[in-house]
């Protein structure tokens, strides 16, 4: 994209922040739903993947309810963007006032264990929030796996917001080294695991009833180094405020082997589907999540 053009439209989002921060939580809410709308309006192609998702992933339902659900899908990602864009401007305090945890004291417990962490999430409600959060709930740094925007500019405004706090931000496509690190210091790793996978590194498990490319990463990584594994996802409440429950993965029956990667693969997919059904609303189904297919791989 041009240099110009993406400057053009790094302050455009810098004044949406700055225009997000002056209202309260509610209006904001209202304000992203807008942002989703025109999300969706701006790529009509990229909304037809979105709606062929739904009805792919939920057949027994109407293709109205995949128009509607497509819709509240996008205006969560207007939501989301217009909260973390207002975060330049936002307390520590506001954003614990945001974000409620059922259990956050599980972080510091399985923490305390001195094996380092692994915190898993999906593209659901608002992920950047609750990595976030966990880091100031916690008290304790946590580093954040992230996939670079194309627009540089923005990356690294984005990337300074999610720091403030004093979490650190690694890129996914040289993140190995920095994760092992940070592991064998015990340290906290999260990461998003629920967009498409590569075709030949990866591995294929069921998802919606197909299977799709999903990382190994997480579960080689917890069995490989003996780290436990937490799960959570942000669910938004009607008040516009998000509730956090969070569950350990349980891993101590596996081996780090072949099967035991694929079964906690399983697991913790299994896990994000079921949140998904519960609100599908609040994932990103704008992904191609399903682009490959297990043939591709066994003929690579």
């Amino acid at each position: 994209m041009n240099i110009t053009l993406d400057k053009l439209l790094t302050r455009l989002l810098l004044l949406i922040g700055w225009a997000s921060s002056k209202m309260s939580r509610q209006q904001r809410t209202a304000f992203g739903r807008l942002l989703g709308s025109a999300m969706r309006l701006i790529s009509p192609h990229r909304e037809q993947i979105t709606i062929d998702n739904l009805r792919a992933s939920f057949p027994r339902k109407s293709k109205q309810w995949a128009i509607k659900t497509a819709r509240a899908s996008y205006h969560n990602l207007g939501i989301t963007l217009a909260e973390v864009l207002a975060l330049k401007y936002l307390s520590d305090d506001e954003i614990k006032d945001y974000v409620h945890y059922d259990n956050a004291h599980l972080i510091n417990e399985l923490h305390n264990r001195g094996k380092g962490l692994i915190l898993l999430s999906g593209h659901f409600g608002n992920w950047e929030y609750l990595a976030y959060s966990a880091g100031l709930f916690s008290k304790i740094p946590i580093t954040v796996i992230v996939k670079p925007q194309k627009n540089r500019f923005a990356d690294v405004i984005l990337n300074q917001y999610r720091i403030r706090g004093g979490n650190k931000v690694i890129s996914m496509y040289n993140a190995a080294r920095g994760i092992v690190k940070t592991l064998g210091k015990g340290g906290i790793v999260a990461l998003l695991a629920d967009q498409s996978a590569t075709k030949d590194k990866d591995i294929f498990v069921d998802f919606f009833g197909r299977p799709a490319a999903t990382f190994e990463s997480p579960a080689a990584l917890a069995l490989k180094y003996n780290v436990p594994i937490i799960i959570g996802f942000a669910v938004r409440c009607d008040d516009g405020r998000y509730n956090v429950n969070l569950s350990e993965i349980k891993c101590d029956d596996l081996e780090y082997n072949k099967d035991g990667i694929a079964e906690l693969t399983k697991r913790h997919v299994f896990i994000l589907e079921e949140a998904i059904r519960e609100r599908p609303e609040l994932w990103a189904w704008q992904h191609r999540k399903w682009k490959h297919s297990p043939q591709e791989q066994s003929n690579a």
